[in-house]
């Protein structure tokens, strides 16, 4: 019996053995969690655009992200701002990211997400790589984004907008990162 959760659950609800308190994690994160990639606008970046991965799931029964954060090691609970009621788990630290949440989700797979989960993963690994340095390498990691949670279609930006921007001669270090460096 897993007994170090009894301040969150009565130790008779949880599954008595830890793997099975961790693919019920991965069935829930299944249907609830999200694995999202947000590109957004900065001038003061590189091409003028930031790549930011997190990974959340909002409940409004914090217990449950409390679990996961203690199971996965990593990240914060907090109350969603303007829902009093609703709390967020969420690991937006890329280090976290690499080392916690994707090796968990490699191991106790999932299958309605899978999809995300592994554009996901191959994005955050890119970044770690610093790919997104050239301009080749954050088109390329924008277009992957781009394919996540429903092909992008609640994005505030069009992919277009994005990668005409990345090409835009007005912006005076895009597509030239040794410049960019030296400025």
């Amino acid at each position: 019996m897993i007994k170090e959760y009894s301040d969150l659950f009565d130790p008779s609800e949880l599954p008595r053995r830890r793997k099975e308190l961790h693919y019920y994690l991965a069935g829930f994160a299944d249907g609830e969690a999200c694995f999202s990639v947000s590109i957004k606008r900065l001038s003061t970046a590189r091409f003028g655009w930031v790549i930011d991965p997190v990974f959340h799931i909002t409940q409004n029964r914090q217990n449950i992200l409390e679990l996961f954060r203690r199971v996965i090691k990593c990240g914060r609970v907090i109350k969603k701002p303007g829902q009093p009621e609703t709390f967020q788990f969420i690991v937006e630290n890329r280090r976290q990211l690499v080392e916690k949440v994707i090796p968990f989700f490699e191991r106790y797979r999932l299958l309605s997400k899978r999809k995300d989960f592994e554009l996901f993963s191959e994005i955050v690994r890119r970044l770690e790589r610093k790919e997104h340095w050239t301009r080749e390498g954050f088109e390329a990691i924008v277009r992957m984004a781009f394919q996540m949670n429903s092909s992008g279609k609640q994005r505030r930006n069009r992919l277009d907008d994005i990668l005409k921007s990345l090409r835009d001669p007005q912006r005076p270090y895009a597509g030239c990162p040794e410049e960019a460096e030296q400025a």
